[in-house]
């Protein structure tokens, strides 16, 4: 149910890109995953370590999709197209390239717009405050959990080596405390093998 909602709201925002013919809409491409069937792929997540079942051996996440935007679509954007940004359509008034490698519409996200990075594969990112991509939520899953399941957890700080726990890893997620029992997709990953959980990535961010 939960899924069919958060597709219903993503069709409403893509919905309300008006297209004329001077002007069009330009959206984050599409998921390259399947919520209903996660065989193998790396996803980001957002999960807690009450989400685990540990009876069952299996993880319900939260899983995202990067937002990427084909480059081409981007460099010909002009007054009165729109763009869909952080869940949001924005009508564009000003596009800009930075010194900096950014391009930005209507003066960039602090200004109510959005800020965009070159990114590979001829797409580009879109990017929120200290650099961190924007994510867009393609609902929840449950997944099994695999018996060789690796955790490369980081440190508290950000000098701190991350940690790799190969064995017996889901006892160390179930020790975790005090704000470190939680993921989120801005820096967690997750690797999912013939349809298990694999290994489990968290990065250090600001």
């Amino acid at each position: 149910m939960r899924n069919i909602l958060a597709l219903a709201a993503l069709a409403m925002v893509m919905a309300s890109c008006t297209h004329s013919s001077s002007h069009h809409c330009v959206s984050p491409l599409p998921a390259g995953v399947d919520i209903d069937s996660l065989a193998d792929c790396t996803v980001p997540a957002q999960f807690n370590v009450a989400d685990f079942n540990w009876t069952d051996s299996t993880l319900t996440m939260t899983v995202y999709n990067e937002d990427l935007y084909d480059a081409v679509d981007l460099n010909t954007l002009q007054s009165g197209d729109t763009i869909v940004y952080q869940g949001r359509s924005i009508v564009v008034a000003k596009v800009a390239d930075t010194a900096d490698g950014l391009k930005t519409i209507n003066d960039g996200i602090e200004q109510g717009g959005a800020d965009l990075q070159a990114h590979e594969g001829g797409t580009y990112r879109g990017i929120q405050l200290d650099d961190h991509s924007v994510y867009t939520s393609l609902g929840k899953a449950t997944v099994p959990i695999a018996n060789n399941l690796v955790v490369v957890d980081c440190g508290i700080e950000p000098d701190e080596p991350s940690d790799t726990i190969g064995t017996d890893a889901l006892s160390y997620l179930k020790q975790l405390k005090g704000g470190r029992d939680g993921f989120i997709e801005l820096n967690t990953l997750v690797q999912i093998e013939h349809g298990k959980v694999t290994r489990i990535t968290r990065r250090w961010i600001p």
